[in-house]
């Protein structure tokens, strides 16, 4: 009798294992889109908008930009030396916090999305001459 009750307990186990296994929580597909494929548009709304700025020896290029809320910036250092991103004003830095963004070397990278309409300024404190502003419609 105690072997029939065992079996019975160790079928019961196999059987919702198995199910676990084989009935349970399907994998989403990935959300990355590759060659080929088409875009559902989930994916679409996940594609994020960047804008570039690079700062040479002789300032940021562009100097000014225009961009839409959600998009995000990425200041490239291509100067040759240590500068920063900072906001105005100079030297202080207190009107923008969110984009005090300190030093970066030269062929670094930073950056900072943009959520707010507004029109805000900055400059390398390094070299305060080097200056741009962000417009977010």
């Amino acid at each position: 009798m105690n072997n029939k009750f065992l079996l019975i307990i160790i079928a019961a186990v196999i059987a919702v294992g198995g199910f676990m296994v084989l009935g349970g929580k399907k994998e989403n597909p990935p959300s990355s889109v590759t060659s080929g494929s088409i875009p559902t548009p989930t994916q679409t709304a996940l594609k994020e908008e960047i804008v570039t700025v690079t700062l040479t020896d002789k300032g940021f290029v562009p100097k000014e930009i225009t961009i839409k809320t959600g998009t995000k910036v990425v200041w490239t250092n291509s100067s040759g030396k240590t500068a920063t991103v900072d906001s105005a004003d100079h030297p202080v830095h207190l009107l923008y916090l969110f984009l005090n963004l300190g030093a970066f070397n030269d062929e670094a990278t930073l950056e900072v999305v943009f959520d707010k309409v507004g029109k805000y300024a900055y400059h390398n404190h390094y070299d305060s001459s080097q200056n741009g502003t962000v417009t977010v419609e």
